[in-house]
């Protein structure tokens, strides 16, 4: 029994406990950092773009009530009103006319205005009675026009 190279010496095999995930190792806390630095940044980014397009889903809901309601007469102050809410009052108030029209297709990337929405927006705006009852067909052209206007509009950055 003398003899350490004897095989009844021998012991079982120890193995280790697993490892505790809790603390973490330095690194981590770096890793955790700035992901929650990113998360903030990305929310903080969100938020703003949330609330600089409110005004355009507003109008849009507002686009399917005058749609549904058939008083079109409402339509010209309403995309003046989302125009005056992402432009300066300086830039698009004073504009009437074709400069309106040129304006819109401009900031929308389109002809829609400037090839025929735009004579029917002028007689909504400016007709009275039943001389701003515009055909059916007249109608759906400028509802298409200024839905595709009120979706694709490109506003200026905020602050410019």
């Amino acid at each position: 029994m003398g003899d350490t190279a004897s095989l009844q010496n021998l012991h079982d095999i120890v193995v280790p406990g697993p490892l505790a995930w809790w603390p973490p190792a330095p690194g981590w806390y770096v890793v955790m950092i700035v992901a929650a630095g990113a998360l903030l940044v990305l929310l903080r980014s969100g938020w703003r773009h949330w609330r600089r397009n409110r005004y355009r889903s507003e109008a849009l809901r507002e686009l399917t009530r005058i749609g549904r309601e058939g008083d079109l007469r409402e339509l010209p102050v309403l995309l003046k009103r989302a125009a005056l809410s992402a432009w300066p009052r300086a830039r698009v108030a004073g504009l009437v006319g074709a400069e309106w029209h040129q304006f819109l297709d401009e900031s929308a990337n389109t002809d829609r205005f400037g090839s025929g929405a735009g004579e029917v927006l002028d007689r909504l705006a400016y007709a009275s009675g039943s001389d701003s009852a515009p055909s059916d067909r007249d109608a759906a052209v400028v509802l298409d026009a200024a839905q595709f206007w009120l979706k694709r509009h490109r506003a200026p950055p905020a602050g410019g």
